[in-house]
């Protein structure tokens, strides 16, 4: 689905540059902020879906390997592994992560994302004690799962 032309133009711009591996299977994605550059690269097995995607981060912007992990290729990890398997997806997902993140939104405390997995929405429900910013759908099921309204990183009612 990435080797289209159609979808690659959609994708990639002055920032963000995708190249495809087809020997080794593997789609890495670059994101360049100032005169970093981030790349994430993504391997498909052969037996996919029966195993995993592997993901590695191969550059870092000025973050420490806790923090990539978190919000840059979590969120991308999830849709691969989890969702539909959805490169185009994962990869757009993956971009706007990075350009918000830069943009001074911050990452949702329970999925690790900027852009909710479900409703593609940014965290807007924010906590009145800790100032956290959540998505509605993850703090909806955060509600259901623990049987609590509390916020989910200071335990204070919502």
């Amino acid at each position: 689905m990435l080797q289209s032309k159609d979808v690659r133009s959609q994708l990639e711009d002055e920032k963000f540059m995708i190249r495809i591996a087809r020997s080794s299977n593997e789609v890495i994605a670059s994101y360049i902020v100032d005169e970093y550059i981030m790349e994430l690269s993504i391997k498909m097995p052969v037996n996919f879906p029966l195993r995993q995607a592997e993901f590695n981060t191969l550059e870092r912007i000025g973050t420490s390997e806790v923090a990539d992990l978190k919000w840059a290729k979590l969120p991308v990890q999830t849709v691969v592994n989890s969702r539909n398997g959805n490169l185009e997806v994962a990869l757009n997902l993956f971009k706007n992560n990075i350009s918000l993140r830069f943009k001074g939104v911050e990452d949702c405390p329970i999925c690790y994302s900027v852009v909710s997995l479900d409703d593609r929405s940014l965290p807007t429900k924010k906590c009145i004690t800790c100032k956290n910013k959540f998505h509605a759908s993850c703090l909806y099921k955060w509600f259901r799962s623990s049987n609590s309204t509390s916020c989910p990183l200071c335990r204070r009612l919502f």
